[in-house]
């Protein structure tokens, strides 16, 4: 198959991913649609009533259809101009037409203006996000054919790329044009099923490329379209003002005119304008930008009332900037809708104030509960609202929701499993897709190829034959040598090998054989290898040994892992662990390792004290019920201490002395033997399937646990001996798509410590250095790394309140950066202890945030400081 270089490949799928393509015998007719000086009015939509098909006219005022004869009615419509309905009479094979659009003239309609100042637009906005619901579910299954054609063309590449690529390969990709069109047949059934045949499909992009995709399935009623929040949203009031702009009439509708504005400039945000049907709160057009990573996307849907009450997009231009790191290109979007056949649902009654009805049920509908009878009647009392608040108008929308939801959607939202993305679009190509003859397109084209566009086609074959000869010389030269099927990075990085259907093999590469270094062991040099066996489509098992020769010592560091997953719809795993390696004293809550060892080469600091660590444990972890885990575990640890072996330092300095912490009292415990068993439930948490296993997603309520460890002295007085009991809660509360709250309380008790070593004391997640790896969402920045481990008792909380928009976001020249701002609140409670910590942070979520903090015990400042986190570090 011919080929472009990786790099130009990279660059035609980043443009053309910058839009999500979103998803006949007759007689031609060609027209084009002008304003009163004669120039052309650009995407224009034309609407044929009796086909129930839309058109978008190109930036030219262009367009074309192969039409059987008769005499159809023509609808012309386009923002900004007065729609115009002429009947067009074919009877010849071939007929133009010319229309002129007059300029639209909005008027204010009477208003009541209370006494809050409220601009007129509200209270549209109300009726239609109220009403958004229903015209969601309206339509029950309908069957229609689509036309699209897109173009994409790239201005600029990034220098660096230049330098990578063969000047004849850019000479090609840059400044030249590339079309795509496709015809498909679709078939929806509600609430969002899609079954999309491709009839023919033409590109002048290399063979390599095949765009098979879901034609537009973006829904302004749904709470999000076209990777926006929608204007019509039931909290769109949160993130959006609306300016009232006139209305004005066309036919028998009257049309209001409303502007959006974002509240802030954010990627999730659109500005632009929606057109709504008075009376029945309906869209008829939408006008919508929105710029997301360089990539500005202005999107127009033209809306027809395609059989009565029922208003369906006909037409749709979207049109895309791209200026992504020294890449610049736009690409070009058109696409027409025509509907064979509408089946709506008989939800009418919902409408029964606002619409009349258009034809007699067919057969008697279907009584509603008392529950829907109820919502009945609060729906129509907050209809007979003169003027509706944004409180009625969410539980409006709630109501209609309720009462016009398909009862598999309903199911669906009560289940806990999610769906795949697109798992309800099944896509399928006609086997004569891509042969399709000139003629062919001749027939189904909806807008002239411009000469450039065929050009682009010309150009294509020239291209496929210079990239067949590199192929060709490709495989000549790849049949005179083959080297290693390694490659450098594969070598550098590690990499996974299968070997054979059920066996394969990960290793670290020349990058992991350097796995740390500190002042006790000196450099660890070695590797880890991961052996993974399928056993079936159910089960499968993998061990995972690693060995390190530590310099300092001139010892070796070992372990060996297992693992063992079985019951994948329950989440079940088994796994043993054994070793003789150089530990942290915090185990679990310790800092990074990775960090540890650039502060010790760079700085001569080591906030993590090291221990000898000789253990084998085992675990079991399992799904008692859905959100429901239960974990349970052995383990048996010996320990030693250590000390600095060297103290070497890239730019001097002496490292602190690695601490011992073995000691209890006045009796050395180096042995633990300890069981444990912890329970985990999280209330109705959704989850996926993936590869038949189970993989939770989220949920709204929070995540109890409650864990019990014994350690039982079962070899002498060097044993441990202890009862530990904790319990914990933590959540996450997305308050909208600016603010969200995260919260963790943490708190137990040793029941019993006859006997404990350090490494078994309730650890606390701190940050002695500037820098960590640890959340700022649960730990604390200013607290020592282990002065205020406990043998007692304790509590621990951690409040964040996280926003897009909290105080330098704020300003205006600061909102288009994607970085968010965070308040903390932690205290800990223990013996002689009560400390307070307060911060600010700003960052980018859970991959890095820089905060200041400031703490407090008793109520007495102790220490103030900055704290750099890097979650995504080992």
């Amino acid at each position: 198959m011919n080929k472009l270089s990786p790099v130009c490949t990279m660059i035609v799928l980043l443009l053309l991913c910058s839009l999500s393509i979103p998803s006949l015998s007759g007689q031609t007719l060609k027209g084009k649609v002008l304003n009163k000086d004669e120039n052309p009015v650009q995407n224009a939509a034309v609407y044929i009533r009796e086909l129930a098909q839309g058109i978008a006219t190109d930036d030219r005022g262009e367009f074309q259809i192969s039409i059987k004869n008769g005499t159809y009615t023509f609808e012309f419509t386009s923002l900004g101009y007065e729609k115009k309905t002429l009947p067009v009479t074919i009877d010849k094979p071939a007929v133009s037409i010319s229309v002129v659009l007059d300029t639209k003239v909005y008027t204010l309609k009477e208003v009541v203006v209370t006494n809050k100042g409220e601009d007129p637009a509200y209270p549209v906005m109300r009726k239609a996000i109220a009403m958004a619901p229903y015209y969601l579910h309206q339509v029950k299954t309908y069957e229609s054919e689509e036309y699209m054609k897109g173009t994409m063309k790239v201005d600029k590449i990034p220098a660096i790329v230049k330098l990578s690529v063969k000047d004849a390969e850019i000479k090609d990709l840059v400044q030249n044009l590339y079309v795509i069109e496709k015809q498909m047949a679709i078939s929806y059934t509600s609430p969002d099923k899609y079954v999309q045949k491709t009839l023919a499909e033409s590109s002048s992009l290399p063979a390599e490329f095949s765009f098979g995709g879901m034609g537009i399935t973006s829904n302004i009623y749904n709470a999000e379209a076209f990777d926006v929040i929608s204007p019509l949203a039931p909290n769109a009031f949160t993130y959006y003002n609306f300016k009232y702009e006139g209305i004005t009439q066309e036919g028998e509708h009257w049309v209001n005119k409303i502007r959006i504005l974002p509240k802030k400039k954010n990627m999730k945000l659109a500005s632009g304008w929606i057109y709504i049907v008075e009376g029945s709160w309906n869209v008829q057009n939408v006008d919508l930008t929105h710029t997301e990573f360089g990539i500005t996307e202005h999107v127009k849907v033209s809306y027809n009332e395609v059989k009565p009450t029922a208003f369906l997009p006909t037409a749709y231009d979207i049109n895309v900037d791209a200026n992504v790191m020294g890449l610049k290109g736009n690409v070009k979007y058109y696409s027409s809708i025509r509907y064979k056949s509408i089946d709506v649902s008989d939800n009418r009654n919902i409408l029964a104030k606002n619409e009349p009805q258009a034809t007699k049920p067919e057969a008697a509908p279907k009584l509603p509960t008392p529950k829907q009878q109820k919502a009945q009647q609060q729906l129509e009392a907050l209809s007979a609202k003169e003027n509706l608040s944004n409180k009625d108008a969410y539980k409006m929308a709630k109501l209609v929701q309720d009462l016009s939801e398909p009862e598999e959607s309903r199911k669906r939202r009560d289940t806990l499993v999610l769906l795949p993305k697109r798992s309800n679009f099944k896509i399928t190509v006609d086997s004569l897709a891509k042969s399709r003859d000139s003629l062919y397109w001749e027939e189904i084209r909806d807008l002239p190829l411009r000469d450039e566009e065929l050009a682009s086609y010309r150009r294509k074959d020239s291209l496929e034959t210079i990239l067949a000869k590199k192929e060709s010389k490709k495989s000549k030269d790849s049949t005179e040598y083959k080297g290693s099927k390694f490659s450098f990075g594969d070598i550098v990085m590690g990499d996974r090998i299968k070997l054979g259907k059920k066996y394969s093999l990960q290793y670290g590469g020349l990058l992991g054989a350097l796995k740390e270094y500190n002042f006790v062991d000196g450099f660890w040099l070695g590797q880890r290898l991961i052996f993974g066996m399928d056993i079936n489509k159910q089960k499968s098992f993998s061990i995972s040994p690693s060995i390190y020769y530590v310099t300092a010592r001139q010892t070796v560091n070992w372990q060996i892992d297992g693992s063992y997953k079985y019951a994948p719809l329950r989440n079940g795993e088994f796994t043993i662990s054994g070793g003789n390696t150089t530990a942290d004293f915090k185990q679990t809550d310790g800092g990074s390792r990775i960090i540890n060892s650039v502060t010790a080469l760079f700085f001569a600091e080591s906030p993590i004290n090291f221990y000898q660590k000789k253990f084998v444990e085992a675990t079991n972890q399992i799904d008692l019920s859905n959100g429901l885990i239960l974990t349970t575990g052995l383990a048996y640890e010996k320990w030693n201490t250590l000390d600095n072996n060297l103290s070497f330092s890239f730019f001097g300095g002496r490292p602190s002395p690695n601490r011992h912490f073995i000691l209890y009292g006045r009796t050395l415990v180096n042995s633990v033997a300890k069981v444990n068993l912890q329970l985990s439930y999280t209330p109705r948490n959704y989850y996926r399937l993936s590869g038949g296993r189970k993989q939770y997603v989220s949920s709204d309520y929070p995540t109890f646990t409650l864990r019990y460890e014994k350690a039982i002295p079962i070899g002498g007085t060097h044993f441990a001996s202890y009862n530990r009991l904790e319990a914990g809660i933590e959540q996450e509360i997305k308050l909208n798509i600016f603010d969200k709250i995260n919260y963790f309380v943490n708190a137990g008790a040793f029941l019993t410590s006859k006997k404990i070593g350090f490494p078994d004391y309730k650890h606390f997640q701190t940050a002695e250095l500037y820098v960590t790896n640890h959340s700022l969402n649960n730990s604390f920045s200013l607290l020592n790394e282990y002065a205020n481990s406990t043998s007692k008792q304790w509590l621990q909380t951690h409040f964040t309140y996280t926003s897009s928009y909290l105080l330098v976001k704020n300003l205006p020249f600061l909102q288009n950066y994607l970085f968010d701002e965070a308040l903390h609140v932690r205290s800990l409670w223990k013996e002689k202890r009560n400390y307070v910590e307060l911060g600010y942070s700003v960052g980018f979520d859970e991959i890095g945030r820089v905060g200041v903090f400031v703490g407090s015990n008793k109520g007495k400042y102790l220490a103030v400081g900055f704290t750099f986190s890097i979650p995504i570090l080992p």
